[in-house]
């Protein structure tokens, strides 16, 4: 559930990549949360995290920029800037708890590999 969580913000951030044409931004969004649940391996789960804890901060820049624009034309803003803050939260909620004890132990570290045999 929490994958899923996760995913929906992805796909968000995408469509976010999307509108200013950053089509590799758009990629990673979408390929990320997919390589997480076929693969189950915890570097996947902390890139997917990475990506949701810089998109936030990418909401809270869109954010900041945009309100700006608007206080500068008169025109109003604190919705917008409510709405985008809560979207740069939730992000970063679901970074949070990717890092959870229940989704980490389905995200082994990939096992090392055996000591060499000193026979």
């Amino acid at each position: 559930m929490i994958l899923a969580f996760a995913s929906l913000f992805c796909v968000i951030l995408a469509a976010h990549f999307l509108r200013m044409g950053a089509m590799s931004g758009v990629l990673v969004c979408l390929s990320l949360p997919v390589v997480a649940a076929l693969t189950r391996a915890r570097w996947a789960l902390r890139s997917l995290q990475a990506v949701l804890l810089l998109g936030s901060l990418s909401w809270v820049a869109t954010a900041l920029r945009l309100a700006a624009q608007r206080r500068a034309a008169g025109d109003p803003w604190l919705r917008m800037a409510l709405i985008l803050g809560t979207v740069a939260a939730l992000s970063a909620l679901a970074a949070v708890l990717l890092s959870r004890r229940s989704v980490l132990e389905r995200f082994p570290v990939a096992p090392e590999p055996p000591a060499p045999s000193t026979k």
